[in-house]
């Protein structure tokens, strides 16, 4: 009997409809498990992630030594790779060493060259003459007001490297109302699905690893037993 028992439980299978019923009878410890993760994620993401700002200035690069200053010329594809190319070294330049001193030297920062190093970021736009300089800091002031010398400071990097000027400002740095991060509402997000996937995977490991017969449709079709009957639970009466 006991072997029969155990073949028969190794060999059942989860079909769509236990699945559902099993879900169905978890159903409340899902949605608490689900709901505890996602309001963790809230007060994790509203009081122990400390917010970060980003100001951003756009930045127009355009060698006027290659278009000449009597107007526009037609660009050749050359022109438009040296330009990608000029967009990229830039980029770099901006993060670089002799920036960040410059930024700190101007505004009299009391901070180290490596810290305003971490909160710059350059990005090209797309494959333009554009190039965006991001600042992210838990001051939004600060954020603000370096984004704008940013510029400032690679224009006059600008001026000493190449004897002209080829940074033009395009866009001043915007001043940070909210911050960018962290993202509550996608935070919020990630915890209720981690928390779904969790409460799922705790009932199907629960429910595989639960080895008692629950009801007598088991006893009769897989293990080809004749069904005896069943004692029913009483509420409020104690099992001896």
């Amino acid at each position: 009997m006991s072997r029969v028992y155990s073949a028969a439980m190794k060999e059942q299978t989860l079909d769509l409809n236990t699945i559902g019923q099993i879900i169905k009878n978890k159903l409340f410890a899902i949605i608490m498990v689900t709901l505890l993760v996602t309001i963790i994620a809230g007060i994790l993401t509203s009081y122990m992630i400390v917010p970060k700002y980003k100001s951003t200035v756009a930045v127009f690069i355009n060698d006027m030594r290659t278009t000449g200053t009597e107007g526009p010329t037609d660009q050749t594809i050359n022109d438009i790779n040296m330009y990608q190319k000029l967009v990229d070294t830039y980029s770099e330049i901006a993060r670089s060493r002799t920036v960040a001193e410059d930024v700190i030297l101007e505004l009299e920062l009391v901070l180290s060259v490596e810290k305003v190093q971490e909160m710059i970021s350059s990005s090209a736009k797309g494959n333009t003459q554009f190039l965006n300089i991001s600042i992210t800091s838990s001051d939004s002031e600060l954020s603000y007001v370096i984004a704008n010398q940013m510029a400032v400071s690679l224009k006059k990097v600008s001026m000493e490297l190449r004897g002209t000027d080829i940074v033009q400002i395009l866009d001043p740095a915007n001043y940070p109302v909210s911050p960018s991060s962290p993202n509550l509402k996608l935070n919020l997000v990630i915890g209720f699905v981690a928390g779904l996937l969790l409460s799922l995977f705790g009932v199907f490991v629960e429910e595989f690893l639960n080895q008692t017969i629950k009801d007598s449709t088991f006893i009769e079709n897989d293990l080809s037993l004749p069904f005896l009957g069943s004692i029913p639970r009483v509420e409020g009466e104690e099992i001896y």
